[in-house]
């Protein structure tokens, strides 16, 4: 499967929002009203992440392992917070979910989201990620 992942983040301090977009193979399970991609970032190298993304109608949970890691779910109807663990040491995430929205239609679908992220009282800016996949295609560079 295909993965398209763009991640866009708006800070006080940038003139521009940064965008970083990825584009990598990766895995669907479909459990019930559940969507669970997994896919690796940085395959073979010493920043590699393994990453899944569960996703069900309320809510998305994101749980990255490597360099950095962390558990943090995204829900509409509340505030989350998550530790982020590095090699120095772990840091306290809060996070303010403010759009989710998911669809998959034949082999396509998307998972969206926007939140605010702050850390230690701090806004470190509001993210959008969108996260799109086409089943049944491999990505070539793999």
């Amino acid at each position: 499967m295909k993965l398209m992942i763009e991640s866009v983040i708006e800070s006080d301090e940038a003139v521009n929002p940064e965008v970083i977009k990825q584009e990598m193979t990766g895995h669907l399970t479909i459990q019930d009203d559940e969507w669970i991609l997994r896919y690796l970032e940085f395959a073979g190298t010493d920043e590699e992440v393994r990453t899944s993304v569960k996703s069900n109608p309320s809510q998305v949970t994101v749980v990255r392992k490597g360099a950095i890691s962390y558990r943090q779910v995204y829900r509409l109807d509340r505030q989350t917070t998550s530790l982020i663990h590095t090699m120095a040491g772990e840091t306290e995430m809060v996070v303010q979910t403010l759009s989710y929205d998911r669809q998959r239609v034949g082999n396509q679908g998307e998972i969206e989201l926007s939140f605010y992220l702050d850390n230690a009282q701090e806004r470190l800016g509001k993210y959008r990620l969108s996260i799109k996949w086409l089943e049944g295609v491999e990505d070539e560079s793999a």
